[in-house]
């Protein structure tokens, strides 16, 4: 994070604070103001879900209760069929002995059973004798059951003395079609199912539908009074009000009016509590966050300054350097990318980058001592400072290293300008030294053209330009574009490496694969895998244009890692092909211990036998990774591979070497081979690489086999099998679509 970006960002927290002050008081007011109106409301729509759910548990225990006792009921009449038969064959004659034997078995099979009777077509009890005259209610509900073929409405009956609701099912006996048997039953059941779900600060009551006002049941203390009319104001306090199906009654709720007033005291004191707590918060915290936050502002600019510029001569540091210079490539690049696409023509000739080397300055800290060569460091960035342009970026990179960003400087000019530098330079002196101590500086000068892509190829380039000027002989400058030869490799070593990083991305490498035919008729040909790259016009790129510089800057590690990828994609394609493949290793894979599992995991992704795989590596990159090739190489053979070792006699202790590496066959260096139809010694050395092979059991491979007399000979010789463009010629294989 940058100092400026570190002050705007504070403002914006201070702004954010005291709006957020304002508004949480604001908020505060409006909440305060609704409070009283909205409590209410919310309470009361909380009260109604409540209520509907307590009524529709009431509606359910009612409707199960009233089907359970019918089931009784036709349950009692089959258990006492007999005795019912008789009761209805007697009628009148029945005697008081005979129907209390009948009523204490259905008192005792079902509760709140108060009195039976046996009703017949016409209405009428033929148990009167016995039962009494039934209540004016009762004879009507028996009319309408009777008219209906089914009692539709329930509703209590009342005497005098007490309440009742009957039931009335059909009589089971066989001579008792059209008639039904009759209970009366206690309503003790409703009263406890409405206890039950009597919530607190809720009334319940079972009120007439029929009769407006009438109450059948009710929760409230003086239930007692069962015909209570409940009229006017009073019967539209009700807050929820449903009907029972199939009954006479509707289930009534209310909530307690000393309730709702409570409810709305506390709520306001609770408001005006919290109210008068977060007043006092707000104020506290908006006092605290200012203070803290000027705190923090100053503690955070410390460290952002100690993180970006160096303590020594207060300049940016590397990573401070790195990131600026980084953000101007990309701002560069987006302009020349925008200038194309709208056809507008950009110079790409601004913007300069120096690096400063002091030549020979650790002789200054040791001849000096290091706080002399602290102050040179020192007066040299107050020099640079007073000397550069006030858009300029100045680093120091390292110890007795300067970085220079100029974004608007012109190229004709950078030269000129990186001399004058160096003078500027060599004229810093220090008052305190006697002796007249100069300094010198190697510089190079880089320009940030459409061909720089990123911030370490500038380091790199402009490392190369500093080690050029100081081989010349130091105290000068080097510009990076210039026709030095060392120079100009190194550009096209960076193209180069850009294009692979860009090809791999873009998925534009392709591959190839040339045959290495057997030569002695007995043993299957297989192929070695070779890799190639088109650049962003479509072109094919060498591999000697690319190889190389991957190999020397670390790319070549995931060419490798995409080759043997995309092998094992085209044999998993191909299961039915036995045809086995070499693929080449470079010595940065070989030295990577992790390539083992990653090989491995390939291999189980795409279920590609082991025994169709052959790693080729150098004898140079073995050698020189000798551990590690030994590492993979024995962990390879032991899955199922095969190994080649290519380029076999072009190193110095080939043959000692050899004995170390357990690699199933050598490939012969095509140097020895493309000319030994006219070069004896070159035969014979081909002869004694295969004796050799032959004594430690490993096939031969001869490459560069460029006609048939060489194709003829190595066969003489007894060479297994044979490469060259005389035998096959390298051919498309696998590319990205």
């Amino acid at each position: 994070m940058t100092y400026s970006s570190l002050q705007q960002q504070q403002s914006k927290a201070l702004k954010t604070s005291k709006a957020v002050v304002i508004l949480t008081s604001f908020l505060i007011l409006i909440l305060l103001i609704s409070q009283s109106f909205s409590a209410n409301k919310i309470h009361h729509s909380y009260q109604e879900s409540l209520m509907d759910s307590v009524t529709d548990r009431i509606l359910s225990d009612y409707q199960e209760y009233f089907t359970h006792l019918r089931l009784e009921i036709d349950l009692f009449q089959q258990k006492q069929l007999n005795a019912i038969e008789q009761l209805e064959k007697k009628s009148g004659d029945v005697s008081q002995q005979e129907y209390m034997q009948v009523l204490t078995s259905l008192r005792n099979d079902i509760d709140n059973t108060r009195l039976f009777a046996l009703i017949d077509q016409n209405g009428q009890g033929s148990l009167k004798h016995i039962t009494g005259s039934f209540l004016p209610d009762c004879e009507n509900e028996i009319a309408t059951t009777i008219a209906d073929g089914a009692q539709n409405k329930l509703f209590l009956h009342r005497s005098k003395s007490s309440i009742h609701f009957d039931l009335l099912q059909p009589l089971a006996t066989t001579s008792g079609a059209g008639s039904f048997f009759f209970v009366a039953f206690n309503p003790d059941i409703l009263t406890d199912i409405l206890t039950k779900y009597q919530l607190p600060h809720q009334q319940l009551f079972l009120m007439r539908a029929d009769l407006l006002g009438e109450v059948e049941l009710t929760t409230e203390k003086y239930d007692s009074n069962y015909n209570e009319l409940i009229l006017g104001e009073e019967l539209s306090s009700f807050n929820f009000v449903k009907v029972i199906p199939h009954t006479r009654w509707q289930l009534a709720i209310r909530l307690s009016p000393k309730y709702s007033n409570d409810l709305y005291r506390q709520g306001l004191i609770k408001a005006i509590l919290i109210w008068g707590l977060l007043t006092l918060f707000i104020y506290v915290f908006y006092r605290q966050k200012k203070h803290s936050l000027q705190k923090q502002l100053k503690v955070e600019q410390t460290l952002v300054y100690v993180d970006n510029h160096d303590q020594l001569t207060g300049l940016a540091n590397r990573v401070n350097f790195d990131r600026q210079l980084s953000e101007h490539i990309e701002a560069n690049r987006l302009l020349a990318h925008n200038s194309i696409n709208a056809n507008t023509i950009v110079n790409n000739q601004v913007g300069v980058v120096m690096h400063i080397d002091l030549d020979k300055f650790q002789v200054i800290n040791n001849s000096l001592s290091y706080a002399v060569g602290d102050k040179f460091l020192h007066q040299i960035s107050i020099g640079l400072k007073d000397f550069l342009p006030d858009n300029a970026i100045i680093s120091r990179l390292g110890n007795d290293e300067f970085a220079v960003l100029l974004p608007e400087m012109l190229f004709s000019e950078a030269k000129d300008f990186a001399h004058n530098t160096r003078l500027e330079i060599q004229n810093i002196r220090i008052e305190e030294l006697e002796q007249n101590t100069h300094i010198t500086a190697s510089i190079g000068v880089i320009i940030l053209d459409h061909s720089i892509f990123d911030a370490q190829q500038v380091y790199s380039s402009l490392g190369q330009a500093v080690r050029l000027a100081k081989e010349k002989g130091r105290n000068r400058v080097q510009v990076y574009q210039s026709d030095d030869e060392q120079l100009v490799l190194h550009a096209k070593e960076m193209e180069a490496l850009h294009d692979v990083a860009e090809g791999l991305k873009e998925n534009r490498l392709l591959l190839y694969r040339q045959e290495i035919k057997s030569l002695n008729k007995k043993r299957n040909s297989h192929y070695e895998v070779l890799v190639r790259m088109k650049n962003a016009q479509g072109v094919f790129v060498p591999p000697i244009h690319f190889i190389p510089a991957a190999e020397k800057y670390g790319l070549i590690r995931q060419i490798d890692q995409w080759v043997i990828e995309h092998t094992f994609k085209m044999l998993a394609s191909q299961p039915d092909d036995n045809t086995s493949y070499s693929i080449n290793l470079s010595g940065v894979t070989i030295a990577d211990r992790d390539i083992y599992s990653q090989v491995i995991k390939l291999f189980d992704q795409y279920q590609v036998p082991a025994n169709r795989i052959c790693f080729e590596i150098t004898e140079t990159s073995a050698i020189r990774h000798i551990d590690s090739a030994l590492y993979f190489i024995n962990k390879m053979k032991k899955f199922g591979c095969s190994f080649s070792l290519d380029d076999f006699g072009s190193g110095m202790s080939s043959f000692s070497y050899l004995q170390k590496l357990p690699v199933d066959i050598i490939k012969i260096d095509g140097i020895f081979v493309k000319d030994m139809d006219t070069n004896a010694i070159n035969r014979v050395f081909v002869e004694n690489i295969k004796r050799t092979a032959d004594a430690m059991n490993k096939r031969t491979i001869a490459e560069f086999v460029e006609n048939s007399v060489i194709e003829e000979m190595l066969i003489d010789i007894g060479i297994d099998y044979g490469q060259g463009y005389h035998i096959h010629k390298p051919e498309p294989w696998f590319e990205v679509s």
